[in-house]
């Protein structure tokens, strides 16, 4: 259900909709902006990296700003800054799986790191031009224990991506170490591959409108670099 305490109501009473008729996310589905503002609203949700936070809010970094996730992005895409989501098991598991892919776009998430993923969300993932990616054994959410302000980089290079291949992945710590480790590639097939390339379904069939000539040059990453 849509809280009334929401972003996502706060947005459509500002509208005129009727406060005790704010149904159910998934009737609102054609609206991306009600969409948007429901990402990872749901009681169950824990941001480990604010605890504090209400879900479907998080810490700006550098401001220190304690933000609604989409006003959130909204700043780090004004910066330049691309973004990584740190995850659990199972990944994605749940309805309007297709939603949540569309959702961390919007977001401008490139890459989740996950201890596994639900079938189709990862798929899903894909067409969005989001890299998913395996953590290794003994490493999840927890263990990582990120901070505010610590740096992930993920180096995912268009020459060296194959199915199932390892991803280099650095922290950068506030207190200047850096903890490496190598993440695998949950990518399947060479169609993923070239989804990935071009940026998602959507840029892949404007592509193949357009011919070739708008295809990112061999050299471009697919991912490199982010904040969590």
């Amino acid at each position: 259900a849509i809280s009334p305490a929401g972003e996502a109501a706060a947005y459509l009473l500002a509208r005129g909709e009727d406060r005790a008729g704010l149904n159910v996310f998934p009737a609102r589905r054609g609206n991306w902006e009600v969409m948007l503002r429901g990402l990872f609203t749901n009681r169950a949700v824990r941001n480990l990296l604010v605890p504090e936070a209400r879900p479907g809010h998080t810490l700006h970094v550098p401001s220190g700003e304690l933000l609604a996730l989409w006003q959130a992005a909204e700043r780090y895409a004004g910066e330049g800054t691309p973004l990584v989501l740190v995850a659990g098991e199972r990944y994605g598991q749940g309805s309007s799986r297709d939603w949540a892919a569309k959702g961390l776009r919007l977001l401008g998430i490139r890459a989740v790191l996950a201890r596994s993923f639900e079938r189709i969300h990862r798929s899903n993932l894909i067409g969005m031009g989001i890299l998913p990616l395996l953590l290794p054994g003994g490493l999840d959410p927890a263990a990582l224990a990120l901070r505010p302000g610590e740096r992930i980089e993920v180096d995912a290079r268009q020459e060296g991506l194959a199915p199932g291949a390892a991803v280099a992945v650095t922290v950068h710590r506030l207190d200047g170490t850096r903890q490496r480790f190598l993440a695998e590639a949950a990518v399947q097939t060479a169609r993923e591959l070239d989804l990935l390339r071009v940026g998602g379904v959507l840029p892949d069939m404007i592509r193949r409108v357009t011919g070739p000539a708008t295809s990112p040059a061999p050299t471009q990453p697919v991912f490199q670099g982010g904040t969590p």
